[in-house]
């Protein structure tokens, strides 16, 4: 049984921990002895993603381990910056940060759910319990297939520790990613990042103005001309970041700009990553012109970066069903979604880790207005103690 006032403590504890970006030694230490405490198998891989491998629970005569499949169970450790100093606040039934900060339930709800779980299913009476009294409380009913527990790092700055994640470590064929505000999402983008950098001549901007060419007035006559945002259901485009110029007093040699394309369709995502290309190489055309006797025409140079690749698990498929089948035991109805951001489950889909994402509760992400509902995190751990012990 999922106890609500230990799950809100655990919560309450991670997110006060720092783990921005690359940054994450303090929590992986933490959740490392949390998960041996709890009887776990252990490991850090090399790139600091934590690994913790835990055996059947059985309880019938008729069930044997070696025939349970084992389950994946992930959620990531680090956070989005503003993340240090996060001070927890507990009003009516959300809990938020002081407004100074994110919140960090992206992700440390997961990560407070599933070791929730655990505690459930190794009868932990107490917020953690010493391995060797795990076994002695361990008074449970609830039979638990073998799991493998992957807490990742990095992977708000592209899904980076599961990227690099020992996947010798792991044995599970399917499984339930916990970082999403919906419920369930069984579809996520392709996502294309576009580095574009621009090449125009320098020139003294007060004196000789005429004898430069502003790589910063095409990067923005470029951009003024792109169609981005939602470009249809299955399309977003966005330019997030711009650079250029040394001094006012300089016509602006060079000019960068990173953005990205993402896509549940690989043929839209080329036809709008191409178009964005496109349209910077035909602005910087339009400012080719002739200084001292010779036509200089500005360049563009692009890098285009897979981040990572879609998926799409149907509904019919057994790892769907299961989440379906659980909530309406629970009394709700689960409506499966189409996700518009990558996560740890794009790189374990493509690594043949067949993983579905699992909503928290967390809202407003990624914002000082960041909250989660008390009663959304504790359905979710009902939701995946259920899943699993089905």
């Amino acid at each position: 049984m999922i106890n609500e006032k230990r799950l809100i403590q655990e919560f309450l504890e991670l997110v006060k921990i720092d783990s921005p970006s690359g940054k994450e030694k303090k929590i992986t230490q933490v959740v490392s002895d949390k998960l041996k405490d709890l009887g776990g198998k252990v490991s850090i891989d090399k790139f600091g993603n934590v690994i913790g491998k835990f055996s059947a629970i059985c309880h019938s005569e008729r069930s044997e381990e070696s025939l349970l499949p084992t389950i994946l169970l992930n959620a990531h450790l680090d956070t989005v910056t503003p993340c240090e100093g996060i001070k927890p606040i507990i009003e009516g039934n959300i809990i938020k940060s002081d407004g100074k900060t994110i919140l960090g339930g992206d992700d440390k709800s997961g990560v407070a759910v599933i070791l929730e779980v655990l505690m459930s299913l190794r009868g932990a009476p107490s917020f953690v319990i010493a391995r060797s009294e795990a076994t002695k409380q361990s008074h449970t009913q609830q039979n638990s297939p073998p799991l493998d527990i992957v807490f990742t790092v990095s992977e708000e700055i592209g899904l980076v520790g599961a990227k690099n994640l020992d996947f010798s470590l792991i044995d599970a064929k399917f499984g339930y990613s916990l970082d999403s505000t919906n419920l369930i999402i069984t579809q996520a983008p392709s996502h294309n990042k576009i580095h574009i950098k621009i090449y125009g001549k320098e020139a003294h901007a007060g004196t000789s103005p005429d004898q430069g060419i502003s790589a910063i007035e095409i990067l923005s006559k470029a951009i003024s001309k792109q169609r981005l945002g939602k470009i249809d259901d299955e399309t977003t485009a966005n330019i997030g970041v711009i650079k250029g110029g040394n001094a006012t007093n300089i016509v602006a040699g060079y000019a960068e700009a990173e953005g990205e394309v993402r896509s549940h369709n690989e043929r839209k995502l080329k036809d709008k990553t191409d178009e964005i290309i496109r349209i910077f190489k035909e602005t910087a055309s339009d400012f080719s012109k002739e200084i001292d006797g010779k036509v200089v025409s500005p360049k563009v140079e692009e890098e285009i970066r897979r981040e990572y690749n879609s998926f799409h698990i149907p509904d019919d498929d057994e790892v769907v069903k299961r989440v379906v089948k659980v909530g309406n035991r629970l009394g709700f109805s689960i409506e499966t979604k189409k996700g518009g951001g990558g996560s740890d489950a794009n790189i374990f889909n493509k690594k043949g880790i067949k993983t579905v994402i699992l909503g928290t509760g967390m809202s407003k992400v990624h914002t000082k207005e960041e909250f989660i509902k008390i009663e959304d995190l504790v359905l979710s751990a009902r939701l995946l103690l259920e899943i699993i012990t089905s």
